[in-house]
């Protein structure tokens, strides 16, 4: 167990190997990790700011605006959060633990803000705060914060971790909190992603398996609860249960409709960048939540998969270095990162394709949305951060002694016993 200058515990733990058949252990190259998080989010990113360009053009047409000025802000915001990620993949492990506490406490009054003036709703969910000339959603910000924060308090009680009155209060309580204060904005898609990061988050963290038994008896009738609390949601349950659902009206097609359409006209190939359809004011919500429906429409199948896999190789990067890892507090950040945008992805996929209920939450890093994209961004820095650090990059900072100046891609010489 080693310990900081700060006096705190970071316990050691090792998490099983892949083996083959020869049956030795397979050791990751963490050069090869970082950048299977790097390329597939950088290529996420370049993709979604051509999509959003794309799709956003008829709003800014039907506005009187010019559509290449008109996207100048939004284009800002996101060199400005590719440029923040950039720095954020440089800080060290510990700044990001001394840190954890202030981010959560400030990312709980940030999200309080939407039941202040300053407040607003959109599409029936209070999720947005307006600070001057910036529109901001503060939840975003409260999924990053939540995982840092369980990996802080779950590494610093580690020899606890067997006692529930202490995980009680230092895992229950700040997952209760933060879906608790989502929830005042009746924002339900954006509280599921929260719970399941947090989930995964904890789940690597060797907390007796027989805790989530438990948790899963209570969660699910409190779902079903919040499902029937709320006509609109039912209405989406039913239209995607066998039985219930009457099928398109072509004379009044709603959201899903014209999703489907968007994705059935595209075919294979797409018909072109740029050539959508139904981003003619036809497909509500088509930069932000269906965006997927977009570039199935103008990439075809082909690019739906190309997006899938850009996505699927950066949760697999994300999990690669938790298992890499001997440090829980990067196992446990790393893997509730990895399970949010996975578990997003899976969410928005399933709504855009009507296999599940329509659910507001847009596609991790293709969406348009400065919030969403910033604080998913940052989010990848972090877990970058770790895989850094494990390929002895260079950080902010004093280096490891143990690594600097080593190559990752070799393993150390052990000394031989005299």
């Amino acid at each position: 167990m080693a310990t900081n200058k700060r006096g705190w515990h970071i316990p050691i733990v090792t998490l099983p190997r892949i083996r083959f058949g020869s049956g030795r252990e397979r050791e990751d190259n963490p050069v090869t990790t970082y950048y299977l998080i790097v390329i597939p989010a950088l290529m996420l990113s370049l993709f979604g700011l051509v999509m959003g360009f794309s799709a956003q053009t008829v709003t800014s047409i039907a506005q009187g605006e010019n559509p290449y000025t008109a996207y100048a802000r939004p284009l800002a915001i996101i060199l400005v959060s590719l440029f923040i990620a950039t720095g954020v993949q440089l800080v060290p492990q510990r700044w990001l633990m001394r840190l954890a506490a202030p981010m959560f406490i400030g990312a709980l009054a940030f999200q309080s803000l939407v039941l202040s003036p300053l407040g607003r709703s959109e599409g029936g969910n209070a999720n947005w705060v307006k600070l001057g000339p910036v529109m901001a959603q503060p939840s975003e910000f409260l999924k990053l914060a939540l995982v840092v924060f369980l990996a802080f308090m779950v590494s610093k009680s580690a020899a606890k971790r067997s006692d529930i009155k202490t995980m009680s209060v230092a895992v229950g309580l700040p997952v209760l909190v933060a879906l608790g204060a989502v929830m005042l904005g009746r924002d339900m898609g954006t509280a599921m992603v929260v719970a399941m990061g947090a989930l995964g988050a904890v789940w690597v963290a060797g907390l007796p398996k027989r805790w989530f038994g438990g948790l899963v008896m209570v969660a699910v009738p409190t779902l079903v609860l919040l499902v029937l609390s709320n006509p609109t949601r039912i209405r989406r349950i039913l239209a995607v249960l066998p039985g219930t659902s009457k099928g398109p009206d072509e004379s009044a097609p709603e959201q899903i409709d014209h999703s489907l359409w968007a994705l059935g006209s595209g075919g294979l190939t797409g018909l072109g960048p740029g050539a959508s359809r139904e981003k003619w004011n036809y497909l509500q919500a088509a930069h932000t939540d269906f965006i997927f429906a977009i570039v199935g429409e103008e990439f075809g199948l082909l690019g739906t998969f190309a997006v899938l896999l850009c996505l699927g190789l950066l949760v697999w990067g994300m999990f690669r270095v938790a298992r890499e890892s001997s440090d829980l507090f990067v196992i446990i950040a790393a893997s509730g990162v990895g399970t949010w945008i996975g578990v997003q992805t899976v969410i928005n996929v399933l709504s855009v394709t009507g296999v599940g209920p329509v659910i507001g939450v847009p596609l991790p890093l293709v969406s348009y949305g400065g919030s969403s994209f910033l604080f998913t961004i940052t989010s990848v820095a972090v877990v970058a951060s770790f895989a850094r650090a494990r390929a002895g990059m260079r950080m902010i900072g004093r280096p490891d002694e143990a690594s600097a100046g080593r190559d990752p891609r070799v393993a150390p010489r052990r000394r031989s016993a005299r």
